[in-house]
């Protein structure tokens, strides 16, 4: 299995991803640099990415516990070390749940097994960044 990912230049700096099934995104960077600012920096993909998939993860996890949420919301925070080329030093993720008569414990364990067992984006990150969370039951 491949992932395939075609990125074209727009002009400027801005690119436009395409994957295989047509879906796109645009990357852009900011104007002191060349860009203007018309879509998502590089660097801050790799987060949108790793939201993504342990969120995915985090809820199928909390279906097949039979937890049922009402809403969830994740914050990926990434922190930028000073090297160069510069990488994510630390990641924390903030998981905002809404439900009733939710248990912390089921909530950890859901999160516990994307982040060390199934998110493949995690397991690439967590090679270069400390990934740490956080859950808040609103």
């Amino acid at each position: 299995m491949a992932h395939k990912i075609n990125c074209s230049w727009e002009g400027q700096m801005k690119f436009k991803a395409m994957d295989e099934f047509g879906h796109d995104v645009l990357m852009d960077v900011n104007p002191n640099v060349g860009g203007n600012n018309e879509g998502f920096l590089p660097m801050p993909m790799l987060l949108v990415g790793l939201g993504g998939c342990m969120g995915v993860d985090v809820k199928m996890i909390l279906d097949k516990m039979r937890v049922e949420i009402e809403s969830m919301n994740l914050e990926v925070i990434g922190e930028i070390d000073d090297g160069k080329p510069k990488t994510y030093k630390e990641i924390k993720l903030k998981f905002y749940f809404k439900g009733k008569d939710l248990n912390m414990d089921k909530l950890e364990r859901a999160i516990k097994l994307s982040e060390e067992k199934y998110c493949n984006v995690s397991a690439i990150l967590s090679k270069s960044a400390k990934i740490v969370h956080e859950i808040l039951i609103l």
